[in-house]
C-alpha cells in the first residue's frame, strides 16, 4: 500500500463510515433510523471519529515527499539539503531626460517610480549605469513585471525630469517555485555528486543563483582547471551581459580568477557566457475552415509554435540520456505541426519545413557553440 492509498482509506472513513459501524453493535429490536434516539446519542462521538480521520489522513500526506504540500513540502526538502527557489524581482534598464530631451543626471539610487496602470509596478533605482541612464529593481517579487516596457513616472519628486522610460528588461524575474516542480526536484535519482567541482557541483551552484534560469557546463574546454557556463535568463533566453557580468564574479571575479574568491575551487578558470540564438523560420501550407481566413489564424499559430520553443528550450539543460553527460535537445518537425492542428479554425497543415528544410532541427552543443532556439518568421500558405 502507498501513501496515496493509505490516505484514501483513511478518508473514506467518514461520518457514514463510523455511524454504520456504532449502530452495527446495536440490537436491531431498537430504533435505529436517523433521528432515533441512539442514532442522535451516536451522531457527535461518530463526528468526531471522522474530524479524526482527516487530520490522520493530513498527517500521513504531509509526511511523504511525494504527497506534502507547502510548508511541509519545504521541510522535507531542508532534509535532502535544499530549498525550495524563491521568487526574485525583475531589474529593468531606463532613461531619463529633461524637456529638451537631454539626459538628467539628477536621479540617484534609492529613487522611485511607477508604471503607467491601474495596479502600477513600482521600482526602484539600485544602479546608476550613464549619464541619464540606471538599472531599477521592482519592489515587488515575481515575473509580473517582466512584461513591462514604454514610460515610468517618478515616485520621488525631481523637477529637472520631464520623460522616463523602461528601455529593457536585462534579468527578468522568476516566480516561487512550485509544490510540483520541488516534489520533482526532490524525488529525481541522484546520478552523481556534488563534490569539489565537478560538473554536478557547477549545476548545483548554478541553481542557487536567483537570476539564472538554466544553465550547461562545460569542463575543460580549454584544458584542464577551465570551465564555461553557458546561462539562460529566467524567461529561458540568452543572458544579458548584466547578468553574464553578475554570475561570473559571483562565481569567479575576473580580477582574482582561478583564486577561489568566487564559489568556484581554487584553480578554475570559468568563463560564462550566453548560448547563441538560432532563429528557426516556420513554413507550412494549411487549410482551414471554409468561413475564415489563414490571416485570422496566423496569431494563433505563431501563438502556439512559440509555445512549443518555450517548451523545448524548458528541456535546453537536460544532459543527454543515451550518453549520461553533455546535451542534446532536437526541434521536431512532427510536434510543431500537432500544435498547428490545435489552433481553432485549422483543418489540416502539411509537415513544416524548419529553415527551409524537410528535416528536424537538431541544436548544436560544444565547447564553442551551444544553440538557443528561438522562433523565426512563421509562414503560412494557402
Amino acid at each position: 500500500m502507498n501513501p496515496e492509498q493509505l490516505i484514501e482509506q483513511i478518508e473514506a472513513q467518514d461520518f457514514d463510515y463510523y455511524m454504520d459501524k456504532a449502530l452495527a453493535n446495536v440490537p436491531d429490536t431498537v430504533d435505529k433510523r436517523e433521528g432515533s434516539i441512539i442514532y442522535d446519542a451516536l451522531g457527535p462521538a461518530c463526528m468526531a471519529l471522522a474530524e479524526s480521520s482527516m487530520s490522520l489522513a493530513t498527517v500521513v500526506r504531509q509526511t511523504y515527499t511525494a504527497t506534502a504540500q507547502g510548508e511541509f513540502l519545504d521541510y522535507r526538502a531542508a532534509e535532502k539539503g535544499t530549498a525550495r527557489q524563491t521568487a526574485t524581482a525583475t531589474q529593468v534598464s531606463a532613461k531619463f531626460t529633461d524637456s529638451d530631451g537631454q539626459p538628467v543626471t539628477s536621479v540617484v539610487v534609492g529613487d522611485r517610480f511607477a508604471s503607467l496602470g491601474d495596479e502600477p509596478i513600482f521600482y526602484q533605482v539600485t544602479e546608476l549605469t550613464g549619464e541619464g541612464s540606471a538599472l531599477l529593481t521592482a519592489e515587488t517579487a515575481g515575473s509580473g513585471s517582466n512584461g513591462y516596457r514604454g514610460q515610468i513616472l517618478p515616485v520621488t519628486p525631481n523637477d529637472s525630469l520631464s520623460w522616463a522610460e523602461i528601455t529593457d528588461v536585462p534579468v527578468p524575474a522568476r516566480d516561487a517555485e512550485t509544490d510540483d516542480h520541488l516534489r520533482e526536484r526532490l524525488l529525481s535519482p541522484d546520478t552523481y555528486n556534488a563534490y569539489g567541482g565537478n560538473v554536478a557541483d557547477y549545476v548545483a551552484i548554478l541553481s542557487k543563483i536567483d537570476d539564472v534560469g538554466a544553465g550547461q557546463v562545460y569542463p575543460a574546454w580549454q584544458g584542464g582547471g577551465t570551465v564555461k557556463l553557458v546561462i539562460l535568463d529566467n524567461d529561458l533566453r540568452a543572458a544579458s551581459k548584466e547578468l553574464l557580468a553578475t554570475v561570473k564574479n559571483s562565481i569567479d571575479p575576473d580580477e582574482v580568477t582561478g583564486q577561489g574568491y568566487g564559489l568556484a575551487p581554487i584553480g578554475h578558470k570559468v568563463t560564462v557566457v550566453a548560448p547563441t540564438e538560432l532563429s528557426v523560420d516556420v513554413t507550412t501550407t494549411v487549410e482551414v475552415d471554409s468561413q475564415i481566413t489563414i490571416k485570422a489564424v496566423q496569431a494563433q499559430v505563431e501563438a502556439g509554435i512559440a509555445d512549443y520553443f518555450q517548451k523545448r528550450r524548458q528541456d535546453w539543460d537536460d544532459v543527454n540520456t543515451a550518453t549520461g553527460r553533455g546535451y542534446k535537445l532536437t526541434l521536431y518537425r512532427a510536434q510543431i505541426l500537432s500544435e498547428i492542428l490545435k489552433v481553432e479554425g485549422v483543418v489540416n497543415a502539411s509537415m513544416p519545413k524548419l529553415n527551409g528544410k524537410d528535416a528536424d532541427v537538431d541544436l548544436v552543443f560544444t565547447n564553442s557553440v551551444s544553440q538557443l532556439p528561438v522562433v523565426g518568421m512563421v509562414t503560412l500558405n494557402g
